[in-house]
């Protein structure tokens, strides 16, 4: 290849890196990213972030320019040897003291900030959170438990966070950073999201088959919003479809098995009919409805039960939330009414 050649590759090097680095992001994608953070713990690893980035792009443009400098003012031309320089104390003594500045100083800066990162400020509640293949489920203080978490804004979250059985990994980015989740172990962090709104992430650990379908989502609500979910009215303000029961003689059962079924898988009922859901096996399952106007079971472990009465004509797609991955959903047409 000729000089020419090489000093023109070598110039659109910097011009191509610029127009990837333009190139826009698709207008319709799912917001997950880090660096818009939606809550201090979030914000505050983004401040590092961009702190050390600007630094490491600092030292990259200096070393790199001094480099393309070099090549090009002391690129060979002919067949004499260039003069030998060796050693310069000076230089040495500085180029060896600028790198331990810097990361000196990125480690006390890091440092100072991990146990706020980690701990956070007192919480004004506490979250289980337990991974299981591939589901996530939620304990809140008053006993209640859910697939989805949902939080109260401007008020911080400790989040204990264990597995029942693989290692997996708790992440939201846009709310804090990552706390794995290891069997027989407990781990903590907290989040807090600074306005209302939906917060996805997913298990960041090669959990299995089912790891894609081990998704989170953190709902942000108001106060309000937030003690109706605790007291199991439905979301919105809305008319409850559906009253959960207790000891009632049911019309109509559903089995949850050990072969990540319900049967039947499709039911028809009447208004006011009581459904029954039993864990027959020794799995664990939960009935968990689309329509957050039908309050959804808590966690059913082996000879639960979970009563139903609809009170409203429709049809109702439910799902277990631990067995997404393998279809274990069924649906309720309610007639009459």
């Amino acid at each position: 290849m000729s000089v020419y050649r090489r000093r023109l590759l070598l110039g659109l090097i910097p011009g191509l890196a610029a127009a990837a680095a333009l190139i826009p992001i698709t207008a319709g994608a799912v917001d997950v990213s880090p660096l818009d953070c939606a809550g201090p713990n979030a914000c505050e690893i983004v401040s590092i972030y961009i702190g050390i980035f600007i630094i490491a792009m600092a030292v990259m443009v200096i070393v790199g320019g001094l480099l393309i400098y070099a090549m090009l003012r002391f690129r060979r031309r002919d067949d004499r040897e260039p003069s030998q320089v060796h050693g310069n104390a000076r230089l040495e003594i500085v180029w060896t003291a600028i790198p331990i500045v810097i990361v000196s100083f990125l480690f006390v800066r890091t440092a100072f900030r991990m146990d706020y990162v980690r701990n956070g400020p007192p919480p004004n509640l506490t979250v289980q959170v337990t991974g299981v293949q591939w589901a996530w489920l939620f304990k809140y203080p008053n006993g209640i438990s859910a697939s989805t978490i949902t939080i109260p804004v401007n008020q911080v979250v400790r989040l204990e966070v264990a597995s029942k059985d693989v290692l997996d990994s708790f992440w939201v980015p846009r709310l804090g950073g990552q706390i794995y989740a290891i069997p027989g172990q407990q781990n903590h962090g907290w989040i807090e999201a600074s306005q209302a709104g939906q917060y996805l992430g997913e298990c960041n650990e090669l959990c299995g088959t089912g790891h894609a379908n081990m998704f989170l989502e953190v709902d942000a609500v108001s106060n309000a919003e937030y003690q109706a979910f605790l007291a199991g009215k439905p979301s919105g303000g809305g008319a409850a479809l559906a009253e959960k029961l207790s000891g009632q003689t049911p019309t109509s059962k559903v089995s949850e098995n050990d072969q990540l079924k319900f049967a039947p898988q499709n039911l028809s009922v009447k208004v006011g009919d009581v459904i029954q859901w039993s864990n027959d096996g020794n799995s664990i399952h939960n009935v968990t409805f689309d329509n957050k106007g039908v309050p959804s079971s808590d966690t059913m472990n082996g000879g639960d039960k979970y009563e139903l009465k609809f009170s409203k004509a429709g049809t109702y797609h439910y799902v277990c939330t631990f067995h997404v991955s393998v279809g274990m959903q069924g649906t309720i047409t309610v007639t009459g009414g």
